[in-house]
């Protein structure tokens, strides 16, 4: 059975290839000081309505590609709050679709483990920061495949487990186990989308 770090990941690859689909369950470079003061993907989910927020987290909390699909509706928009936030039109769509997309998991899912767990965001956040290299690159790995699908992603137990003891749960916690490695693959998935934004050939001059 494939590995919850990478379901989110293999969903992304699946809307790159061009349809909006979150599949199974398996896991971005650091940025450097070019890094966006706000990811590009909170950026966008910020300009977007309390309304359309609801659509999309209800449908998230169907399943993934419920939410995946839901984002897809919202495409128009996306592409021009995106434009907004990074002051550039150029983003290749599918790009801000998925950056998009990791911030919409990101919300639903810290959400659903504040609610049952009381894990806020700021605990998942630094979970995340304090992770060993090894486990970082894990979910990095993963989170890469959802912009390069000839890469190499990462089936290593070890990364999970040891996020998952730094927030006090184990594989047996479900739905808490998986939400919580859904939110960690997403963040990884946020980061390579500001990285390759960052990235970009500069935009010419007017």
């Amino acid at each position: 059975m494939a590995s919850p770090l990478s379901a989110i990941t293999s969903a992304m690859h699946s809307l790159c290839a061009g349809r909006a689909l979150f599949v199974g369950l398996t896991a971005a470079l650091a940025l450097s000081g070019a890094a966006r003061a706000e990811p590009l993907g909170a950026c966008i989910w910020s300009r977007l309505s309390p309304a359309e927020h609801s659509h999309v987290l209800a449908a998230y909390a169907r399943d993934m590609g419920a939410g995946a699909d839901a984002l897809e509706t919202l495409d128009g928009k996306l592409k021009a709050r995106a434009a907004l936030c990074a002051k550039r039109g150029d983003i290749p769509p599918l790009w801000v679709q998925t950056i998009t997309g990791s911030e919409a998991v990101q919300a639903y899912t810290a959400a659903a483990l504040l609610a049952a767990r009381r894990l806020d965001r700021s605990k998942l956040d630094a979970a995340w920061a304090a992770a060993p290299a090894d486990v970082a690159a894990c979910v990095r790995a993963n989170g890469r495949l959802a912009f390069f699908s000839n890469g190499m992603g990462c089936a290593n137990p070890a990364a999970s487990a040891w996020l998952l003891r730094r927030l006090g749960l184990d594989q047996s916690q479900q739905p808490a186990a998986r939400q919580a490695l859904y939110y960690f693959n997403a963040k990884a998935i946020g980061e390579w989308g500001d990285t390759l934004v960052a990235k970009l050939a500069a935009k010419p001059a007017c």
